[in-house]
């Protein structure tokens, strides 16, 4: 799409204004009032991505484009028990490569990633209740984290009802979750024709924390690797993909643990299984661990760690589908190169055995870096007939460069396997992303 003389001033106009901005000593909020708080951020992003292979065995154009980001939350504390809350949203984008891609227009389109009312401390203190639109996030997020996966920036909020009952060794969280291809908290002239998924979708979560391993305290220290979280996921998925209606049962369980002085622990594992309303099982395994040494008396904060990420992949010989399915988690996670890689099912992680090693520092109290580097395998074979993905290679430095302004710098390097038709082919993306709140 052509940008018009207009849609450029209006965008040269935004830059300039959001550049102003970052740069004065403005360090108060837009309000704070005794029950009415309203905050807000500007984001931009530069984004440059180099030919990546996919698993259909073709290639993703070059892309080269920019994203701006404007958003404004609102909290209202009526009561000490009842308390509204809003997060509003734009985005737009413009294309210097593949400008047929760029559906994303200035200002038009308000997305709401939270619209809620909470309820606290009901029958004494024992209950909590959430309606309405909010972000959930649990874990490393695998499982449930965003609404929106063909964009993931456009909505983190979920439609539902949170319900939380609070004993004194673990919370145990219920909650109803459902998705519209019409989504009624989107504000725009449908010109996109872009819906937040492909289809509509349900679901049931019971997820239990232990509080006592989260605060470590005695109890937890005479139970040792008693689990850090159980849960039971159900979601129903209409039709996508040209395929039938699907059913999962999900359960898992988190431990996290420090083993020895300087040494933490952490691991996920799940199970699902499902079936089609056409006929025909699912199933599926994830199991995501990570080993940290930390050397906190250090002056930057100096640790090393190794992880494993395994979800299953799907064996075309068979009648059952063993690939993953992500549920709610069809965001980036830890690289952005791969979640590209499932296209044209964007972002459905599967068919993953990637292993890391890796470093973490923090120079300052305003900055931190990291580098991680390891072979991306699949269980299943690929396009390219092999079972190698590639070797990747990620750095990610963040600088608190104000009181409200931040930038985060990432890049990432692949070395296509195997996997892919071509092997040895070197991919790589970079991002630039600046952050400010006021």
């Amino acid at each position: 799409m052509k940008v018009g003389p207009v849609a450029r001033k209006l965008l040269s106009l935004c830059l300039t204004v959001y550049f102003i901005a970052v740069h004065s000593p403005l360090y108060a909020d837009i309000y704070n009032g005794e029950r009415l708080n309203i905050d807000g951020d500007a984001r931009l992003k530069l984004i440059a991505i180099d030919e990546l292979p996919l698993d259909t065995g073709t290639k993703l154009p070059e892309l080269n484009y920019s994203e701006t980001i404007l958003g404004i939350w609102a909290t209202w504390q009526q009561s000490d028990n009842i308390r509204y809350k809003a997060w509003l949203k734009t985005e737009f984008r413009n294309y210097t490569t593949n400008e047929q891609a760029n559906r994303y227009r200035f200002v038009d389109e308000f997305i709401f990633h939270e619209l809620s009312v909470e309820y606290s401390n009901l029958f004494d203190g024992f209950v909590d209740v959430k309606v309405g639109r909010f972000p959930l996030y649990y874990g490393h997020g695998l499982l449930i984290l965003e609404s929106s996966p063909l964009d993931a920036e456009r909505s983190y909020g979920f439609n539902g009802i949170k319900t939380r009952f609070k004993f004194e060794q673990f919370n145990l969280d219920l909650m109803g979750l459902y998705g519209s291809k019409e989504d009624p908290l989107i504000i725009n002239n449908k010109h996109k024709k872009i819906p937040l998924v492909e289809s509509d979708e349900e679901g049931f979560v019971a997820y239990l924390t232990n509080k006592s391993q989260a605060n470590k305290n005695q109890a937890n220290k005479d139970q040792p690797w008693l689990p850090k979280d159980l849960y039971y996921m159900y979601k129903h998925e209409q039709p996508r993909f040209g395929r039938g209606d699907i059913y999962f049962h999900t359960l898992g369980f988190i431990v996290e643990e420090s083993v020895g002085d300087g040494f933490t622990a952490y691991w996920e594992l799940a199970g699902q299984r499902g079936h089609r309303s056409g006929g025909g099982d699912t199933k599926g395994w994830l199991s995501d661990s990570m080993l940290t040494y930390a050397w906190s008396d250090l002056s930057w904060k100096p640790e090393l760690f190794v992880g494993n990420y395994y979800l299953t992949g799907d064996d075309p010989s068979t009648e059952t589908e063993e690939g993953w399915h992500g549920l709610w988690a069809r965001w980036p996670q830890s690289s952005y190169l791969l979640v590209w890689q499932f296209i044209p099912k964007i972002g459905e992680w599967s068919n993953l055995n990637w292993t890391r090693v890796g470093a973490r520092f923090k120079p300052s109290e305003l900055s931190s870096f990291e580098i991680s580097f390891g072979p991306v395998k699949a269980p299943e074979k690929g396009p390219g007939g092999g079972n190698d993905r590639g070797d990747l290679l990620i750095l990610l430095y963040k600088q608190q460069l104000s009181k409200k302004l931040s930038v985060a710098l990432r890049t990432e390097f692949l070395e296509s396997g195997d996997y892919h038709p071509e092997e040895g082919n070197l991919s790589w993306e970079t991002r630039v992303d600046f952050k400010y709140s006021f």
